[in-house]
């Protein structure tokens, strides 16, 4: 019966080794047979450290196959600056014709980023999730990048609530006292009237006495300290004007105090409200400080509102109907601004668990969520210069506009719905007072994410129009974008800023999204319009990719020998190749650099097509004409170095580029240009199906000793079986990595003990450490 794990001793090996140390390729059948069950190799694992997936890509033709688009796949953001991008693979898609590749990425790899480029020359990038599939689709056409935008649903024209508290519910009432211009000292339990056209400035407000009521029609100022108590009243009637020239405190409970259209209440000194205290503006308040600063004290603006500065706090709410002109309001605890209208400040700063409801217009010079969980609910327009978000909850509903030219991020989630604008940038033309609260440019400094919903079938758009893009010097989880959404990032960004981008976002240089203006949104956003005249790209494309990998190879086959990898080291780098209308290839390059030699065997490099029959390839050229077609074979082969040892100016085998003790040999890349006779699948030819092997020995047409990785078959100069290049105990001869920086062993040090995790990942299967390779010990491996 077949063992459900082959078992290879790693431990004794290495003591074999340790005693035989002066013997290259040392072999005992007796030690491999010795099964170990701390090694465990799942049977079928074949050391891969690459996967392929099958890439279908649907753009969004609006031009109904009339033109092609070009589609390219990278394994990072192609938008983004400072970054290791590589492009994969690319071609051309249109109408119901997508893009239709199978591709190989790194097993680690958990993201593709697809840039479509339209007939007009706009780029746009999605990202599809690779972490565990096999397929992957990304469809450009299912979320069109051009919207109309619907009539915005939040309000635009500035309105009163019905439902608003309103001073005209405050009539003058029956039974009142009529005050003249004399002195007087005000009652408990007494309600009065100073007519119009009358003034008095010697009215007294007596701390201490309940229930008074004073209704003004005509002019009075206090310039004396007063206070209000528990159920006391001021109403200022049409054309009354009432003056507080110094400080005013609202210390008891249930005041109200309202202000009539046409009325008008100055406090010109330091003004504090008290619990349950009802403020209700239907004509003009101005306030120099006032403290909202006792439980649950309300003012409704339904007139204009003109203060210095506001403090709210303990449970303290404003509504704003109308005009609020404030130089700085600043809140904390649980407290809310409700705006029905429009708001224009220096300054709001907010702490802890404040929320503003914003259905209409509010222009801040400096908006600070200072921290705490504070909200933002814009439903409409909320345009600053400085925007600071630290722990900060953003809701923009559908037809809104969030705009700042500059912003600071921490901790922070903003929502857009429907057709919501976020911009960063250029406010000028909204005449804002200017900030230096916030650095310029835009800095997402941790756990910062923008999430995007789709509704009406509108997309939302955040907009880094201006200025610098930056995370904080720690990169770490600055920014992420998530939902469905386009994000236009103009400046020139790291591509450390971004995350996480999750969901249907597209990523963009400048809007595609054409959002109509509406009362709520400024001017609206108008799409990129590209060149202005479509155009098809030019035949064929030549594509050049940024896929490397090195390839590390035992020579002792079907002996285990020492294990180190290193016996032939190369590198296969810029691959590129020319495609047609059609998707296939009429023309394939690569490269390939010789990096180590640590045998002592005569070693010769081939590759065989796997996907192509001998017929129908030619080798076009090849550096210094060092390739080959091999002749005799049923699949294409190239004999690519006939001697691996002359490639690094060695006359005769021997120990090359694996002792750091001894003469490093430089070495070269060579090119080889290959051409088909009728046009191929890029698939034929990716790495998968490239079946690099090594030449024992003599290369003869008999039965030559050939080396592969695990699970790929030998040339047809083979006869023997090869046991699928693994052995009894699944071991491999060959490793292919994908990156041309592998840090390869040390001669005699073997792979497990130059890679500390290369042992769990083949104990797993392939499925713990699959960065294995970029974790080398430090003194086993080759540096010099």
């Amino acid at each position: 019966m077949k063992p459900m794990f082959r078992v290879f001793s790693f431990t004794v090996l290495t003591s074999t080794l340790l005693f035989s140390s002066c013997v290259k390729d040392l072999y005992d059948p007796e030690v491999i047979a010795e099964k170990n069950p701390d090694a465990e190799i799942p049977v079928g694992f074949k050391f891969t450290t690459t996967k392929n997936v099958n890439l279908t890509v649907n753009v969004d033709d609006q031009y109904n196959g009339q033109y092609f688009y070009k589609v390219e796949v990278y394994n990072q953001n192609p938008l983004s600056v400072n970054n290791n991008m590589k492009l994969l693979t690319a071609g051309v898609a249109k109408g119901s014709n997508p893009f239709v590749e199978d591709i190989v990425v790194s097993q680690s790899d958990s993201v593709l980023y697809i840039k479509q480029t339209d007939p007009l020359q706009r780029e746009v990038v999605m990202i599809v999730d690779v972490t565990s599939a096999t397929t992957a689709i990304c469809d450009f056409s299912s979320n069109s990048i051009t919207t109309k935008s619907a009539s915005s649903s939040v309000v635009s024209t500035r309105a009163i609530p019905a439902s608003a508290d309103r001073a005209s519910d405050y009539k003058l009432p029956a039974g009142t006292t009529t005050l003249g211009s004399g002195a007087v000292t005000l009652a408990a339990n007494t309600k009065y009237y100073l007519p119009e056209g009358v003034a008095n400035n010697q009215i007294t407000f007596p701390g201490g006495q309940t229930k008074i009521e004073l209704y003004v029609a005509g002019s009075t100022t206090f310039s004396g300290q007063f206070s209000l108590t528990d159920g006391c009243k001021i109403v200022v009637l049409p054309k009354g004007t009432v003056t507080a020239g110094s400080d005013l405190n609202w210390y008891g409970q249930n005041i109200v105090v309202a202000i009539h259209e046409g009325g008008t209440l100055n406090l010109n000194a330091n003004s504090s409200i008290g619990v349950n205290t009802l403020v209700i503006n239907d004509g003009t308040l101005n306030t120099k400080n006032l403290v909202m600063g006792w439980n649950n004290p309300k003012i409704v603006n339904n007139g204009t509102l003109n203060s210095q500065d506001i403090e709210v706090t303990n449970g303290a709410a404003i509504q704003n109907n109308n005009l609020f002109n404030v130089r700085k309001l600043t809140g904390n605890s649980t407290t809310k601004l409700e705006n029905n209208g429009e708001i224009k400040a220096t300054e709001v700063s907010l702490t802890n668990k404040f929320v503003i409801d914003n259905n209409h217009h509010m222009e801040i010079a400096y908006l600070n969520f200072g921290g705490g969980g504070g909200t933002l609910n814009n439903n409409c327009f909320t345009v600053c210069d400085d925007l600071y978000t630290e722990q900060g909850t953003i809701n923009s509903e559908s037809g809104s506009l969030l705009a700042c030219k500059d912003f600071w991020g921490n901790n922070s989630t903003i929502t857009l719905k429907g057709n919501a604008i976020f911009s960063i940038g250029d406010v000028s033309a909204y005449n804002l007072p200017t900030s230096t609260a916030v650095q310029n440019g835009a800095v997402f400094n941790y756990q910062v994410v923008v999430n995007g919903a789709k509704e009406s079938n509108l997309e939302p758009l955040f907009y880094i129009k201006s200025g610098t893009v930056a995370p904080t010097s720690g990169f770490s989880e600055n920014l992420s974008i998530v939902g469905s959404i386009e994000a236009a990032i103009t400046p020139a960004y790291d591509s450390r800023l971004l995350y996480k981008t999750t969901g249907n976002v597209k990523l963009t240089k400048s809007p595609q999204t054409s959002i109509a203006e509406t009362s709520c949104n400024g001017s609206g956003v108008s799409s990129n319009p590209g060149t202005g005249t479509p155009t098809n790209p030019s035949f064929p494309i030549k594509v050049d990719t940024g896929n490397e990998y090195t390839f590390a190879m035992e020579d002792n086959w079907p002996a285990l020998g020492d294990y180190d990898m290193n016996d032939f080291v190369f590198t296969i780098e810029n691959i590129s190749y020319t495609k047609g209308s059609d998707n296939k290839l009429t023309a394939f390059s690569f490269e390939i650099t010789p990096i180590a030699a640590g045998a002592t065997n005569r070693l010769a490099l081939g590759v065989q097509f796997d996907k192509i029959l001998s017929a129908g390839l030619s080798l076009s050229s090849s550096t210094n004409g060092i390739g080959t077609k091999e002749n005799g074979q049923e699949k294409a082969n190239l004999i690519l170095f006939p001697d691996v040892y002359s490639t690094f100016g060695v006359s005769s085998p021997g120990i090359t580029n694996t002792d750091a003790t001894k003469t490093k040999y430089a070495s070269k890349p060579y090119k080889f240009d290959v051409s088909f006779s009728s046009g191929v699948l890029e698939s034929d030819i990716n790495i998968s199906n490239l079946n690099f092997y090594m030449i024992v020995g003599q290369n003869n047409d008999v039965n030559r000793k050939e080396i592969h990785l695990a699970g790929y078959k030998p040339t047809s100069k083979v006869k023997s079986d090869p046991l699928d290049y693994t052995d009894y105990n699944n071991m491999v001869w060959g490793l292919l990595i994908p990156t041309a920086n592998f840090k390869y062993p040390l001669e005699g040090v073997t792979i497990q003990n130059a890679y500390p995790k290369f042992l769990n990942w083949a104990k797993s299967g392939g499925t713990n450490d699959v960065n294995w390779y970029l974790s080398p010990q430090s003194g086993s491996v080759y540096t010099k």
